[in-house]
């Protein structure tokens, strides 16, 4: 039962971490798609959190192993054919041009675009800063 509230306790507590991570360190930039949100934390509820409050793509760089993800918000019900669909493929196929020695994966959806994995020890960070990641989804 002690574990079952400390793991509620650890996601309450990340929570407020990441809501005080994007008031601090987030930037909010806009894409084709709509409105984005970039962040540089360790903590990966930022991208949960953006996706809440309406942000189309979050991005996270992780600050400690420059990890990248990119996060599409999925559609909601009844959008269908009047949202916006996100492909990144457009976005993928540049940045393994611009950063060539990262490791990048695009998930079969289109909507999830990943550099690193700390389940993978053979993948290579992105060398992209946060701010080139934003120039390069904004003129996309």
């Amino acid at each position: 039962m002690c574990e079952c509230l400390d793991a509620v306790l650890h996601s309450f507590e990340n929570k407020v971490w990441a809501e005080e991570e994007i008031k601090e360190k987030g930037i909010e930039f806009d894409t084709k798609y709509g409105r984005a949100l970039a962040v540089e934390s360790l903590n990966d509820t930022v991208i949960k959190l953006g996706q809440k409050r309406g942000f189309k793509l979050v991005v996270r760089k992780d600050s400690r192993k420059g990890y990248v993800r990119i996060k599409a918000t999925p559609a909601k019900k009844g959008e269908g054919a009047l949202a916006k669909e996100v492909d990144l493929t457009e976005i993928y196929e540049i940045f393994k041009e611009k950063d060539p020695k990262a490791t990048w994966f695009l998930h079969v959806s289109k909507k999830m675009l990943l550099n690193g994995s700390p389940k993978s020890g053979k993948m290579v960070p992105s060398s992209l800063s946060l701010n080139d990641i934003i120039a390069i989804i904004s003129n996309c």
